[in-house]
């Protein structure tokens, strides 16, 4: 029977030792002695056992068993075993103290088993839980794991910052390049981040673009961290990536900065805050930081609330349209444009300003765009079949509707028009300078497309971006539209009595019409008559219908009371 025991110890790694707390002898199986790398020679001891552990673990596993030894508690725990060779062996020590019948330790009994193979496949394991296939860097768990222990050990006095960094446009940058080199700016990323680290510091990959680059040392305020952020983001803005075959790219990020303990002290809670503070910098754009703070919270549950009754709007009918009249030098009605508005079944009016970057946001835009084409044209082909002419009805497009992703806005558009009898000649869509910026080769195919199909363009909001000469030159434009920023103090300022100068002369060399929104006073439309202004909208002229309102203005087929009782320029 002991030979069997024997043989199983050794097929199973694993040895045993008794401890007789009577008369303090030791026994330990052959198995136990070969493990822990102790001569036969000498006497059995606990001293012998302590002295076999590494050095490091030496003084835990004492205190183990003297708890055990005191109370009768099973004792489990890992350590490694100094070899005599200088190397080591990872054992499962596992054991428990019989007591008599007045709580005194009589005998204690205990395991040792070789976990070294196990150990292995245990790291294996963990790496796949915790590490980033990508990177290697650790991923979201092991983040959580290292965040709990390290605030298990923070000292009253030490701060822990979290920055997180989400690159700018990498979304664009795996559809243009493909996902391969994507992963390949990934691990450029990565690497690059690891030079910026000091010996504390760690770093993680959250998900798809988004690195979290956490430090718990020299930290004294929130300044501290935000200038760390500010310090990764303009470092990151200098750097260029290697790549094969090489790509001109230069990266950006946005980040979000918290710190513990100032905004918590749980590892989930302040990776929330983290992200939190992140959302909030990414809708205001590229290289933005924001630190978080419970009024962020509020933004984004408000935010959060907002997407939630705009997802649902179209079903609950709290979407319409309204009508503003725009005409031209000689007062003559030109056409309109179709205003998006929302009202909710609470009562309250949301402004557009307001929804519309939303929607654009959360990606509802496309199915709202879609309603406003539907909608406009439907009212355009009802005042058409009543036989009251409505010259063009012009319809705001948004960036993401030209996107490359997005359903092919020319034949959505050139569709809605052939379903309802309506000559695309008939219609104008307006598009931000913004949106011709963001993907310009496919915007310039696709309103190509609507441009040789007889579809008016405009420039919407023109001199509030970036817009250039060459862009101009290459798209099939047809009206540039002053901004009411510059329309404002057109009579006031110089500065913009200059501009709208120059983009009415610009347009005009260019074979354009131009189009002056926002016009509320005399003495405005006074003076962009005097400059050459073709056209003009605006709250003096007529502010936004509704579609009965708009019907009642083309049945009476007057003429702009406001223009036709100026002098002609």
């Amino acid at each position: 029977m002991i030979q069997l025991l024997l043989e199983a110890e050794t097929l199973h790694q694993c040895g045993c030792w008794c401890l007789d707390h009577t008369n303090g002898t030791v026994l330990w199986s052959p198995q136990a002695q070969a493990l822990l790398g102790l001569d036969n020679r000498e006497t059995p001891s606990v001293e012998q056992l302590l002295a076999a552990v590494a050095p490091d673990e030496r003084d835990v596993l004492a205190a183990t068993l003297r708890q055990s030894w005191l109370s009768g508690v099973p004792f489990r725990l890992e350590h490694a075993v100094q070899l005599a060779d200088g190397s080591q062996r990872l054992v499962l020590h596992q054991g428990t103290t019989l007591c008599d019948k007045n709580g005194q330790p009589e005998r204690t009994v205990a395991t040792l088993q070789d976990v070294g193979k196990q150990d292995g496949l245990r790291q294996q394991l963990d790496h796949a839980i915790h590490r980033d296939p990508v990177t290697g860097l650790a991923n979201k768990n092991g983040v959580l794991r290292y965040l709990r222990q390290r605030l298990r050990q923070v000292s009253y006095n030490t701060q822990i910052a979290l920055i997180s960094l989400d690159l700018d446009g990498f979304q664009n940058i795996n559809e243009r390049y493909g996902v391969e080199t994507g992963n390949h700016i990934l691990r450029w990323v990565a690497d690059w981040l690891v030079t910026q680290l000091q010996p504390s510091d760690w770093l993680a990959r959250l998900d798809a673009d988004n690195f979290l680059y956490i430090r718990s040392d020299h930290l004294t305020s929130l300044a501290d961290a935000l200038a760390l952020a500010k310090h990764l983001q303009n470092s990151l803005r200098d750097a260029m990536p290697t790549l094969d075959p090489p790509i001109p790219l230069r990266l950006s990020a946005c980040a979000g900065v918290t710190v513990a303990p100032d905004h918590g002290s749980d590892a989930n809670d302040l990776l929330q805050c983290a992200n939190t503070a992140l959302v909030e910098a990414k809708t205001k754009g590229k290289s933005s930081l924001r630190a978080y703070s419970t009024a962020i919270s509020q933004r984004i549950r408000e935010r959060l609330d907002l997407e939630h009754r705009l997802s649902r709007a179209i079903d609950q009918q709290e979407l319409f349209l309204n009508y503003q009249p725009q005409w031209d030098r000689h007062g003559r009605l030109l056409g309109a444009e179709a205003l998006l508005r929302w009202r909710t079944q609470r009562g309250e009016t949301i402004s557009p300003s307001r929804f519309i970057p939303l929607a654009e946001q959360c990606g509802l835009i496309e199915s709202i765009g879609t309603w406003v084409l539907e909608h406009a044209l439907t009212q355009l082909a009802a005042w058409m079949h009543a036989d009251l002419q409505l010259p063009r009805l012009a319809i705001n497009v948004s960036a993401k509707q030209l996107e490359a992703r997005a359903p092919s806005i020319d034949e959505v558009v050139l569709s809605a028009c052939a379903h309802r009898g309506i000559a695309p000649d008939r219609l104008e869509l307006e598009i931000t300078e913004t949106a011709l910026l963001s993907q310009p080769e496919t915007a310039s195919c696709r309103l190509q497309a609507l441009a040789d199909a007889g579809v008016r363009l405009a420039i919407d909001d023109f001199g509030t971006g970036f817009s250039s000469l060459a862009i101009l030159q290459q798209l099939p434009l047809h009206t540039l539209k002053v901004d009411r920023s510059f329309v404002e103090g057109v009579g006031e300022r110089q500065a913009d009595q200059s501009i709208i100068k120059a983009t009415i002369l610009m347009a005009h060399e260019l074979g354009l019409t131009c189009l002056a929104e926002g016009v509320e006073t005399q003495a405005q439309i006074q003076r962009l008559l005097e400059l050459g202004c073709d056209s003009f909208q605006g709250f003096l002229l007529g502010g936004p219908l509704s579609a009965s309102g708009m019907t009642e203005l083309l049945q009476k087929s007057v003429s702009c009371w406001a223009l036709t009782s100026l002098p002609e320029a």
